[in-house]
């Protein structure tokens, strides 16, 4: 008996123990979690303190077209690096307005979300960008955000279907290289210009202020005499159907084509411009029956052109000169004055300039000279181009040009 007596008072004093080490712990843990509270409670006073500062800087849905453009070109590849805000950062500082971004390039890929309808598959996509990130972050630096789309230069396509290019007059399809893979699609093909503007319809409803079209043209190199496209079969059909049947030219095409993307951006309020070759800016007959690019016919639905006027790309002998290659004020002049003359009055000029050192003297004195001539042409502004977009020389250049123009 007297052992039981004993054995419940052991138990009296371990529960008693128990109890007061369970207290001290609750009253350990109990501040410690309300400091936990209150901590939580600061960051996100601190989150909504930051998000009300974003609302209240009224990030636009829209930027319209600036008086004068000042842009940059970047692929989708860049504006995923870390540096995309660094160029951003130098590009306002020197006082760009304008970025313009791949969305679709050369290659055919495609770096957006979208259905795979027409001739897309999982070869095409590469949807590495966030549109309407990217869209945010360039509206609240004040700038345009253009997205570029190349149209009918597309190599995992024209490489995946041979229906979808040009078909050869002596038989099976036609490609502009034999020692190179194929990389064009037929322009006049129902399925690839149903396909694009698909594409431009998936990337006007995401809040871009613009599309810029690229390669919307017909291809040029290679033995052409042997390409036959769909428009020029269909034509023949209806010809043998009516004697008056009035063939048509690649220039009809495009501005159809043209004409169709127009009516999609207006839907979304984005306008739409057109990359074209500098030599189509003399509008010779036998560059605009090539290329299909009349400037007068397409700028009827274009807000806006740009002829690429890159002094590297011309005969050193061009008009008359000892080194064009070197004098990019008169390259640069000539072409912009001249697509302007050709140009419908509502469509504006904005060349391409070169800003690279590939077959140039390339320095301050070239930008600076390519910049002026732009101004003194009476043209709408300028885009900077560089495929590698290294950029941050050309853009302290240009700082200086700016402070002692």
């Amino acid at each position: 008996m007297k052992h039981k007596y004993i054995l419940l008072i052991i138990i009296i004093v371990i529960i008693s123990c128990s109890g007061r080490k369970s207290e001290e712990i609750q009253n350990k843990i109990v501040p410690e979690m309300k400091k936990n509270e209150i901590v939580k409670t600061e960051v996100h006073q601190e989150k909504d303190k930051i998000e009300k500062e974003q609302i209240k800087k009224k990030i636009p849905k829209k930027i319209q077209y600036k008086k004068f453009t000042k842009g940059i070109y970047l692929t989708a590849y860049t504006i995923n690096m870390p540096k995309f805000h660094t160029i951003l950062d130098s590009a306002e500082t020197a006082g760009m307005n304008t970025l313009i971004f791949d969305l679709k390039n050369m290659n055919g890929h495609i770096f957006l979300r979208m259905p795979q309808k027409g001739f897309l598959s999982d070869e095409n996509m590469k949807p590495i960008v966030n549109i309407n990130r990217v869209v945010k972050t360039v509206h609240s630096r004040n700038m345009r955000a253009v997205a570029r789309l190349v149209m009918f230069h597309d190599q995992v396509t024209a490489q995946k279907d041979s229906t979808l290019r040009p078909q050869n007059i002596n038989g099976g399809s036609w490609q502009e290289s034999k020692r190179k893979k194929p990389a064009w699609l037929d322009p006049s093909n129902q399925e690839v210009q149903t396909t694009l503007l698909n594409i431009i319809e998936n990337v006007a409803k995401n809040g871009v202020d613009e599309i810029q079209m690229d390669y919307v043209r017909f291809p040029t190199q290679g033995k052409i005499s042997d390409a036959v496209f769909s428009f020029q079969m269909e034509d023949s059909l209806r010809a043998m159907k009516d004697s008056t049947y009035i063939y048509r030219g690649k220039s009809d095409i495009i501005k159809e084509f043209v004409k169709k993307a127009k009516g999609i951006c207006d839907k979304y309020n984005v306008t739409l411009s057109a990359d074209v070759f500098a030599i189509v800016a003399w509008q010779r007959n036998a560059d605009i029956k090539a290329t299909g690019q009349d400037i007068k016919r397409m700028t009827h639905d274009l807000d806006a052109i740009h002829p690429m006027i890159y002094s590297s790309h011309f005969a050193k002998d061009f008009g008359y000169r000892e080194n064009v290659q070197n004098e990019p004020y008169h390259i640069v002049y000539k072409g912009s004055v001249l697509t302007k003359n050709y140009a419908m009055k509502n469509c504006r000029v904005i060349p391409y300039l070169q800003s690279n050192s590939w077959k140039v003297n390339y320095n301050y004195n070239y930008i600076a000279a390519q910049i002026q001539a732009v101004i003194d042409s009476g043209s709408d502004g300028y885009i900077l181009w560089n495929a590698s977009n290294r950029y941050f020389q050309t853009l302290r250049w240009i700082r200086e040009f700016e402070n002692t123009d």
